[in-house]
């Protein structure tokens, strides 16, 4: 079950973030899981009354950027990230959305490029292991 985030997930928002991400320099914290939940678009992914993955947009002006695509290692190859990409493009409404992927991970960029986004250019070392793709998902809003 997909549904939005509430101040109740923040702990198991970070207990996932932490199994995930134990490793990289941008993993969140849980202040900043209790503010994004308040400030932003947060998406989880229950199964069995767990949280197993979320999706996290920042909305900008015109615009949203997806900040993190988080997905419990065991339930991975379970399409949850793809479910959890479709259910929040249908939701939020912007003419552009980006997002920041690291260059060797084709597994995700292949999944983004599913939906519609584009590499817009390569930024280098915009991570620590890591240069980046910025990608970029651009389209009419119908009335």
């Amino acid at each position: 079950m997909i549904r939005v985030a509430s101040r109740k997930d923040a702990k198991a928002l970070y207990e996932l973030e932490s199994s995930v991400f134990s490793r990289d320099d941008f993993a969140l914290s849980l202040s900043s899981f209790y503010y994004h939940i308040k400030h932003n678009e947060l998406f989880v992914y229950e199964s069995d009354g767990n949280v197993v993955a979320y999706i996290l947009w920042l909305q900008r002006k015109n615009s949203y950027r997806l900040y993190s695509l988080c997905v419990q290692s065991e339930f991975r190859g379970e399409k949850i990230g793809q479910k959890l990409l479709s259910y929040s493009l249908e939701r939020l409404k912007a003419k552009r959305y980006t997002l920041e992927v690291k260059t060797t991970n084709s597994v995700a960029i292949t999944l983004y490029e599913k939906y519609a986004f584009y590499i817009q250019k390569r930024v280098v070392g915009f991570y620590k292991d890591s240069d980046a793709y910025v990608m970029c998902r651009e389209e009419s809003i119908k009335s």
